[in-house]
């Protein structure tokens, strides 16, 4: 399977992912909308996927956090793709990607698929 079909397995359950937790969060903190005009004016995936790289290459190989860090930098790219950079100022966004890249990583399949297109996308 080549790193598009996965980024694409990935942002779907990224998305399903993020839609239960936005809902369960506190009260006040708005699910940015997924709108057409959104989707109409967003980078391809292959501008995706370059920016992706270029924010991963920016990490420090020797940080012992580099890992987490890298699915953070992917999680917050995808989102802000998906659902438009406006995404990024709206109160609650962290606790958003948080509880995403939680959820990720208690689904040991899932976790495994993102950290290899993590290291496709840096390989």
């Amino acid at each position: 399977m080549d790193p598009i079909n996965r980024l694409d397995q990935v942002m779907q359950i990224i998305g399903q992912q993020m839609s239960e937790r936005a809902a369960r969060l506190e009260a006040g903190v708005k699910q940015a909308p997924s709108n057409p005009a959104t989707r109409a004016r967003r980078p391809s995936l292959t501008a995706l996927k370059s920016k992706v790289r270029e924010r991963l290459e920016s990490l420090d190989p020797d940080d012992p956090r580099r890992s987490d860090k890298a699915r953070r930098i992917f999680l917050e790219s995808v989102l802000a793709w998906q659902f438009g950079n406006e995404l990024l100022l709206e109160r609650g966004f962290e606790d958003i990607v948080t509880g995403v890249q939680e959820a990720l990583r208690a689904n040991p399949a899932v976790d495994a698929k993102l950290g290899r297109l993590l290291r496709d996308l840096t390989a």
